[in-house]
């Protein structure tokens, strides 16, 4: 956390002025920006919420409502938008910001002030890929090993395949001077009859007191 008069120091280097209109949600930024953190750009306007501050520092993208009873912040870093968009009218200006999971749309009654405010933003999103692609890049690349130690992890893996396939192909005659172990020979198995009759089975009607009549024969 900040203090005010650092706020005030910032938004006077940028030119920023608000002493009346938007005085709450600066005073609300000593509370939201970190140590370290340089506000770029400050706009008053309106979003769907009704009136709030945009600020643009060089590590993220705040919207700020304060109103009486309550309190609005929105927080977009740089790494997480996707597309920017920038109309203007006559006398207002309109940017949207999209990320993956929402939308912020700001009106501001500044269209140059806020077209540059759409610029800066699109430098630090080109900034921010180009930070990591490198490293991702690099990641994704696997690490070079050298050709002997290639080649000799190979060696053996052909040699045990050629190995295998000759005495396949011998079967019982001898290799490199050695002989090879004979096949085991496997058990035949025994094969049922399907047309052979399956073993008699007695059934009969078994009653409440007793059984009822004699055993019938059959087969299943």
């Amino acid at each position: 956390m900040i203090t005010l008069q650092e706020v005030e120091k910032q938004l006077e280097a940028i030119g920023s002025n608000n002493r009346y209109w938007g005085r709450a949600e600066i005073i609300e930024l000593q509370h939201i920006l970190v140590p370290g953190e340089r506000i770029q750009a400050c706009l008053n306007g309106r979003y769907s919420g009704g009136f709030a501050t945009f600020v643009a520092t060089d590590q993220r993208l705040l919207l700020v409502d304060k109103k009486i009873f309550y309190l609005t912040v929105e927080d977009m870093r740089y790494d997480m938008i996707a597309e920017v968009d920038f109309s203007a009218q006559l006398l207002s200006a309109t940017i949207q910001v999209c990320t993956p999971t929402k939308t912020l749309t700001f009106t501001g009654f500044r269209p140059r002030a806020l077209r540059e405010v759409a610029n800066h933003i699109q430098q630090r999103v080109m900034q921010v890929r180009h930070q990591y692609e490198p490293q991702a890049v690099a990641q994704s690349m696997p690490s070079p090993q050298p050709v002997n130690q290639t080649i000799a992890a190979v060696e053996p893996i052909q040699t045990e395949v050629l190995n295998g396939m000759y005495t396949a192909m011998l079967g019982n005659q001898a290799v490199n001077g050695a002989e090879a172990t004979p096949h085991e020979v496997l058990p035949t198995p025994q094969r049922r009859n399907p047309y052979m009759n399956a073993p008699l089975v007695m059934r009969r009607r078994i009653g409440r007191f007793g059984p009822i009549g004699r055993p019938t024969p059959s087969s299943s």
